[in-house]
């Protein structure tokens, strides 16, 4: 079993970094990707050094603002907010992959792409993947169907569980217990898969033990 919450920030003082490690620990989860709201990036990486259950860190910027992102093993993936095609050159040449918010998509793009957000999309090259977020409770019929859609395309192998919290209201924990409701029952390596093994190919995570 590998877990990893592949979005997630933090909302202090009471739910920082010290409480969401004892969140996830309790869940059976190994990690997580923290995306910091403010665009800090060396602020963020010194907080991934305290605390190693941070796995990546992913910053959100603008094209002016790339020649900012230092060359550091936490950082793989950049959340672009117009990926232009000068924007996604730039990451390709530092082999970086991006994200973007789901409604940006489409647009050309040879490298691993990550969308936020359950698009209905019905079709998506084999280098898009999708970041399941926005679930909160009460889990609605619709939320089931959009997730059993894009478990049949693009597939599970290609789609990860991202609370995104805290932001869009509830706690983290009501957030994982409206996905598992909106997932029902599946057999434990898809939804382990969902879960984790998603987010460790796309952050390459297996890079870690090998260093």
């Amino acid at each position: 079993m590998f877990r990893v919450d592949a979005a997630h920030s933090f909302a202090p003082p009471n739910q920082g970094p010290d409480w969401f490690e004892t969140i996830l620990a309790r869940n059976k989860f190994a990690g997580s990707i923290y995306c910091p709201p403010d665009g800090d990036i060396a602020a963020a990486l010194t907080l991934a050094s305290q605390f190693p259950y941070i796995r990546r860190v992913v910053p959100r910027l603008s094209l002016a603002q790339l020649d900012q992102v230092p060359d550091h093993p936490l950082i793989v993936s950049v959340h672009l907010s117009d990926p232009t095609p000068q924007a996604i050159a730039s990451l390709a040449r530092r082999r970086l992959a991006v994200e973007v918010d789901k409604d940006r998509w489409p647009f050309p793009c040879e490298i691993p792409v990550a969308l936020t957000g359950m698009t209905d999309s019905i079709s998506l090259p084999t280098n898009v993947y999708v970041k399941l977020t926005g679930f909160r409770l009460p889990a609605t019929p619709d939320q089931a169907r959009r997730l059993r859609q894009l478990l049949r395309h693009p597939g599970p192998e290609r789609v990860m569980f991202a609370s995104g919290w805290p932001f869009g209201g509830g706690t983290w924990k009501e957030t994982l217990a409206a996905f598992t409701q909106s997932l029902g029952a599946m057999p434990i390596p898809l939804r382990e898969q969902i879960l984790g093994g998603t987010a460790r190919e796309f952050y390459r995570l297996d890079e870690d033990n090998a260093a």
